[in-house]
């Protein structure tokens, strides 16, 4: 599958020579390459200018030019893509640092600014701008279906495509043709809202890894599906969202909707009593096949 995916990257990369291909990192929680390794390999390479109070100089983005003689470079961004979610505890402590590959026809120092304009987008009333970490790849894959053909024309404005790797290791293009790009992005409230979702969704889906090798094709939404039917309830933390998110995923889309669920989560709030100690009172498999059946399922559900 490496293998596969270098010569495949290798090739998108580099069939165009009007283009120029960008490895973009970010080092906000670790670096991938040492600043020692960039130089050995003397790595054109540009910070993205994005400031923000969060974020310090040296977790500021990288964007890398790839020029055809930096095979070794590609490989081992692969590798680090790859390597980074493949174990849910260490993308918990140290995120995602491969942000993708980009294609450009604009110059290394334009293209990074651009992306620092794109990073501080204009939140609504008057909140101000944010950061939006589009370098992150599970946030440009969380916000992607939502934004309109203008905002994502406006992401993409002087980006022709951007390649990154998917949960199931597999290679996802973006690119955006035919909107009217504008100078700034703006989000709307319930583009804000959806985007505040995007660190419960990532914690359900580390859960989700730990149980099931293969996530299925359409991991994100289900865990979506999960993260909303949990945040009905309006009390639930988030250890606990993300433990019934993973019974939700593992018995029924429509779990929080079942009355001994329902009744389990009243007596962990109202006795105070951990929700995990609760559930574990429910009988194993069989109170949980039940409520399955209840809910309209067959008894045995793949989960890939």
């Amino acid at each position: 599958m490496r293998t596969a995916l270098v010569r495949t990257l290798g090739e998108k990369l580099h069939a165009d020579s009007r283009l120029t291909p960008y490895l973009l990192v970010d080092p906000m929680l670790r670096e991938p390459f040492s600043k020692d390794w960039l130089t050995k390999v003397d790595a054109e390479t540009v910070v993205v200018p994005v400031r923000h109070p969060s974020l310090k100089d040296n977790q500021r983005p990288l964007l890398i030019r790839l020029r055809s003689r930096d095979a070794p470079l590609l490989e081992v961004s692969v590798d680090a893509a790859l390597a980074e979610q493949l174990d849910p505890n260490a993308e918990q402590d140290g995120g995602f640092s491969i942000g993708g590959w980009l294609l450009s026809a604009t110059p290394q120092d334009s293209l990074a600014a651009r992306l620092a304009v794109c990073m501080q987008a204009a939140a609504p009333s008057s909140a101000g701008r944010r950061l939006v970490r589009w370098v992150d790849r599970r946030v440009l894959e969380w916000m992607w279906p939502v934004l309109g053909q203008g905002q994502r024309a406006t992401l993409f404005r002087d980006i022709d495509v951007w390649f990154t790797i998917d949960r199931r290791n597999q290679l996802v293009t973006y690119r955006e043709l035919g909107g009217n790009a504008g100078g700034k992005l703006r989000l709307d409230a319930r583009q804000w809202a959806h985007a505040q979702d995007c660190q419960a969704v990532q914690d359900l889906l580390r859960g989700w890894r730990r149980f099931c090798p293969e996530l299925p094709i359409d991991y994100l939404r289900r865990a979506a599906d999960a993260v909303q039917s949990i945040k009905r309830l309006k009390t639930i933390g988030r250890q606990d969202l993300v433990l019934l998110g993973a019974y939700v995923l593992q018995v029924h889309p429509r779990l929080m909707e079942h009355p001994l669920l329902v009744e389990a989560i009243r007596r962990a709030n109202d006795g105070g009593i951990p929700l995990a100690d609760v559930l574990a009172e429910i009988p194993d498999p069989d109170g949980w096949e039940m409520m399955r059946a209840d809910l309209g399922w067959p008894v045995s559900v793949s989960t890939t």
